[in-house]
């Protein structure tokens, strides 16, 4: 059962007391606590069957060598060879935001490290009882990643030692066509975006950085020997405007309706976009692949003004798809 806190702070100054030979009893420790309780503002008042209580756990469950003193009225150690290994005290705000973190890592990581980050967890709340989970239901908390491509845990694990250890990794990689290739890449980062794990990387075969998917990555070793040294620069890099690397289409300029204007504010194509009063929006640089299935999304509530030659462009993949559809 997660131990309160209260339990903890009374164990963590009882054992102090101990080590020190103050030799507490019952009746001076729920003296001390209720003086803590006041100057400390801590809820650590009790009364002598809960220190009564208290005392079988020390013994019970961190085999405390206790021993009562009659001459001296109060406990002492049989030996001093023992340590009182207390668990991780920890307000509501840090377990709740671990609870929180444990529910995001179960939908964005695979397995094995989610699951590494949840026995974490469960181990903290063994310790710990914060009020929130009297009342909170965990399980109504849900995060829509979109993660269901299975991605291999070997290869993700293999890829994960690399970057958080800084070292070269050599994997065999299928690019859009499926043909492969061996590489040996430096993992700097490791990057969730768009519902998917990727690296950016440099790469010795392309002697620059580059964007790979992890689920385009077949096989992947650890080069256990040959580490490499963080870039700032390909780490700094990593921003939502260019990410993938696709090239860009500048000074581009929609109009909306509301309900769209709504869905670029909450999901931006440019960090720099900007919406007018009127429902323009300006788009420093965007890449083809991103803007035109967003317009396609909002189902005719999106229209490109601007610049000419991409409206061309989105003018003949549209009589492409309709040709399709009408053969």
């Amino acid at each position: 059962m997660p131990m309160q806190k209260s339990r903890l702070h009374r164990l963590m100054h009882i054992a102090a007391l101990l080590k020190e030979n103050r030799y507490p009893n019952s009746e001076t420790l729920v003296k001390e606590f209720r003086r803590i309780a006041l100057e400390e503002n801590l809820e650590i008042s009790c009364g002598k069957k809960t220190i009564l209580r208290d005392m079988k756990v020390l013994e019970n469950e961190f085999n405390c060598p206790l021993a009562f003193d009659r001459g001296r009225n109060g406990y002492y150690l049989k030996h001093h060879g023992w340590d009182f290994i207390a668990p991780a005290l920890l307000d509501e705000n840090e377990i709740l935001a671990a609870v929180i973190g444990a529910r995001i890592a179960e939908e964005i990581f695979p397995a094995p490290l989610k699951n590494k980050i949840r026995n974490a967890v469960d181990y903290l709340l063994q310790s710990n009882n914060p009020e929130f989970l009297d009342s909170a239901n965990m399980a109504s908390l849900n995060i829509l990643s979109g993660l269901y491509a299975n991605l291999e845990p070997e290869i993700f694990m293999t890829l994960f030692r690399g970057w958080q250890n800084n070292l070269c990794v050599k994997i065999s990689y299928a690019d859009w066509q499926g043909e492969l290739t061996e590489r040996i890449i430096e993992p700097h980062t490791l990057v969730f975006f768009n519902n998917s794990w990727y690296t950016k990387a440099f790469c010795h075969l392309k002697n620059q950085p580059r964007t790979f998917s992890l689920l385009r990555i077949k096989q992947a070793k650890l080069l256990k020997y040959d580490d490499f040294t963080p870039k700032k620069e390909i780490i700094d890099s990593i921003t939502p405007d260019d990410f993938l690397g696709f090239s860009k289409i500048h000074d581009v300029k929609l109009h909306a309706v509301k309900h769209s204007l709504e869905r670029l504010k909450a999901a931006p194509l440019h960090s720099g976009q900007v919406i007018h009063d009127d429902g323009t929006v300006d788009i420093p640089a965007v890449a083809r692949e991103v803007l035109f299935p967003f317009i396609l999304s909002q189902e005719g509530n999106v229209k490109l003004l601007a610049p000419d030659t991409l409206k061309n462009e989105l003018k003949e993949e549209l009589q492409q798809m309709l040709a399709d559809y009408c053969r």
